[in-house]
């Protein structure tokens, strides 16, 4: 906490994508920024982390919006960053695997001729839901462009008649189920397995998660050397324009003067006054921790406590001694789909459960020593497996959190040899994560790793707050999670944050 001035223009609560995102930008309009982070490392879910190395991605498998035009290149084109990293083109977004197929997902145009191949009986409906997922998502371009947060009044009113008569797919799915759409259109539940996996939410998500992505039909970047270059990149943007980045340095309150945030609390008791704060935090923690019930109204309030989160992860790092490029395989990472039951892709059984195979080492050969190769198995398991993951009642682990982990990484490890043999005689390194791993490093409510959960029917979170000049940046908030959001996410509240500074 040293070097720490008792006021700034704007205090950041986090340093994850949002965060940084935000702060930089401010800063390069000329104000006094302050990023403090409780953690030893900025980045959030976005880090990467080091062993005997290999490089693991914690979170990130690839981003989107890298090319010209995009809103991540022309947000490090803004920051003058464009020249500081270096993003690799991926030939397929993944690949799916599973009971007869094995489909790469590259343009939607082939995808769907894949699909179509394997699937005859299912053309007509393939191409009726990839054209409603195209229309959808130009609705949802349309409708989030620029976001709503940063309209006036008229263009609020522009944007509900864009809703009410420009949006008919947003209003025909909006309040609908990924399940139900996929039920409605497919007969054969490996097609229903196939589309329900390509974003990892469940069938109880909102369906125009999964249409918008098919819709959009982007091309995947990965930043060489790993996600930790996309970190480190908005690290330096912030400190290029003259923000400070306090790492180690938890925020324990935001303080609340005539109904205006005024600062930050910290955790020794010190204070820093600020004009304008912007939270890049957990969205429950923010309100119901930072600035506290009080200051809150009590529907607000309610609605935190009642809205679900997003699933948490578990996370197998290897690192091995195979030459997976010799295998067959290119880095494209694998959806590996060991049931044709989306409840049970996304339930809890081991043997079921979603699982994605990522190789990153094979896009960037710097994330492993020469002869050597990064696997990583992913799972969405929640915060209370098995009682809570055996965590003591006094809330701390012991041998029995321990062997619970070893179980489910080998349970992984084991099914994961059917798509690479031989995996379990070639580790050198493991490195496993749980979702007590994640709450810990990252302060998000039960490890979710998503933000809110994306219920049918559920309102975006506006990144204005009913505390005035206290915003949110980050993946609890609009647009909604992953950098190809949060960078917006950002972008936007350093927006709200000019707009009302500058009058």
């Amino acid at each position: 906490m040293a070097n720490l001035k008792d006021e700034y223009d704007v205090v950041v609560v986090g340093a994850g994508i949002g965060g940084l995102t935000c702060g930089a930008l401010l800063a390069k309009e000329g104000l006094d920024v302050l990023v403090a982070e409780q953690g030893s490392r900025p980045g959030g879910y976005c880090a990467s982390s080091q062993r005997d190395g290999f490089a693991f991605d914690t979170a990130v498998d690839a981003v989107m919006g890298c090319e010209k035009g995009g809103s991540v290149y022309d947000t490090l084109e803004e920051l003058a960053l464009t020249d500081d990293i270096e993003f690799i083109k991926l030939a397929a977004g993944a690949r799916i695997i599973g009971s007869g197929y094995d489909v790469p997902v590259t343009s939607i145009g082939a995808f769907a001729d894949e699909l179509k191949g394997l699937f005859p009986a299912e053309s007509a409906s393939i191409d009726a839901f990839l054209g409603d997922c195209k229309a959808l998502a130009d609705e949802m371009e349309r409708l989030m462009t620029p976001a709503p947060d940063l309209l006036g009044l008229a263009g609020k009113f522009g944007l509900v008649a864009k809703f009410l008569f420009g949006s008919p797919k947003m209003r025909k799915y909006g309040g609908k189920s990924a399940g139900e759409v996929l039920n409605a259109f497919f007969k054969e539940p490996r097609l229903r397995a196939i589309f329900g996996t390509i974003v990892p939410f469940g069938p109880s998500a909102m369906a125009p998660l999964i249409m918008n992505i098919l819709g959009g039909d982007a091309t995947s970047y990965y930043p060489r050397g790993g996600s930790q270059a996309f970190v480190d990149v908005f690290t330096k943007g912030l400190a290029k324009h003259g923000g400070y980045l306090a790492l180690e340095t938890k925020v324990t309150k935001i303080l609340i003067e005539d109904g205006k945030a005024s600062g930050v609390e910290l955790a020794d008791g010190s204070q820093i006054k600020s004009r304008y704060v912007v939270s890049n935090a957990d969205g429950r923690q923010t309100f119901l921790d930072l600035v506290g019930e009080q200051h809150l109204p009590s529907k607000f309030v309610r609605e935190l406590r009642e809205t679900s989160l997003s699933s948490s992860s578990f996370l197998v790092s290897l690192g091995v001694d195979l030459d997976l490029k010799a295998m067959g395989f290119d880095g494209t990472s694998i959806v590996y789909n060991r049931s044709d039951d989306l409840d049970e892709i996304f339930g809890t059984d081991l043997e079921k459960c979603y699982m994605n195979i990522r190789m990153h080492s094979l896009r960037d050969p710097s994330q492993a020593p020469e002869g050597m190769a990064t696997v990583q198995l992913h799972t969405m398991l929640p915060y209370d497996y098995m009682g809570n993951w055996g965590r003591k009642k006094d809330g701390t682990l012991g041998r029995e959190y321990t062997e619970l982990e070893k179980a489910v990484a080998g349970k992984l490890i084991a099914s994961a040899e059917k798509i690479i043999p031989g995996l379990s005689e070639h580790i050198v390194v493991e490195d496993i994560i749980s979702p007590l791993t994640l709450e810990r490093r990252t302060l998000n409510s039960e490890g979710a790793t998503m933000g809110w959960f994306p219920a049918p029917g559920g309102k975006m979170r506006s990144q204005k707050t009913p505390i005035k000049r206290l915003y949110q940046a980050g993946a609890w908030t609009f647009p909604g999670p992953s950098i190809y959001m949060v960078v917006p996410s950002g972008r936007n509240a350093a927006r709200l944050v000019l707009k009302e500074a500058r009058g």
